[in-house]
C-alpha cells in the first residue's frame, strides 16, 4: 500500500468531515473516496440540511457546493461561520467567476476547488485542513 496513502488515512482519521452536494453521482463518489480516508462522515443534498446537521455534530471539515436548492453553499457557510469562525471549510464548484470567488474570500472559506474535483488537490486542501486542526489541540 502507497506510504503516502497510509499517512493520509492516519492524519485525517483523526477528524470528522462533512459533504454537501445537491448532484447524487458526485455526492456519492466523493463519499467513497471520503470513507476510504475518514471514520466520521455526513453527507447532506443541500445547505438547509448542511446546517443542521453541521448544528447537531460540528464536523471538523466541511466540503460544499456552491449552487443547491434550498439554500445554496455561501449561504450555509456564512450560518457555519456565524456558529463557528474558525470553522474549516473547502468549497467545490463549477464556477470561476469573481462574484463567487470574492462571496467565499469575503466569509473566510478555507479552500477553493473548482470542479471536476482534482482529488490530489483535495487531498491536499484536506491535509492542509488536518494539520491547522491538530494545531489548534
Amino acid at each position: 500500500m502507497n506510504t503516502d496513502y497510509i499517512k493520509d488515512v492516519e492524519l485525517l482519521k483523526q477528524f470528522s468531515v462533512m459533504h454537501v452536494e445537491d448532484d447524487n453521482s458526485v455526492r456519492e463518489s466523493l463519499m467513497r473516496f471520503l470513507k476510504r480516508r475518514f471514520d466520521t462522515i455526513y453527507s447532506a443534498k443541500d445547505g438547509a440540511e448542511g446546517l443542521d446537521i453541521y448544528t447537531e455534530h460540528k464536523p471538523d471539515i466541511v466540503i460544499t457546493d456552491i449552487q443547491m436548492p434550498v439554500m445554496d453553499g455561501v449561504e450555509m457557510s456564512r450560518r457555519i461561520k456565524e456558529l463557528n469562525p474558525s470553522a474549516l471549510i473547502i468549497v467545490t464548484t463549477a464556477f470561476n467567476e469573481k462574484p463567487y470567488i470574492q462571496k467565499t474570500e469575503e466569509i473566510g472559506i478555507t479552500d477553493y476547488l473548482k470542479k471536476p474535483v482534482v482529488k490530489d488537490d483535495l487531498m491536499q486542501a484536506l491535509r492542509s485542513c488536518a494539520e491547522t486542526l491538530l494545531k489548534r489541540k
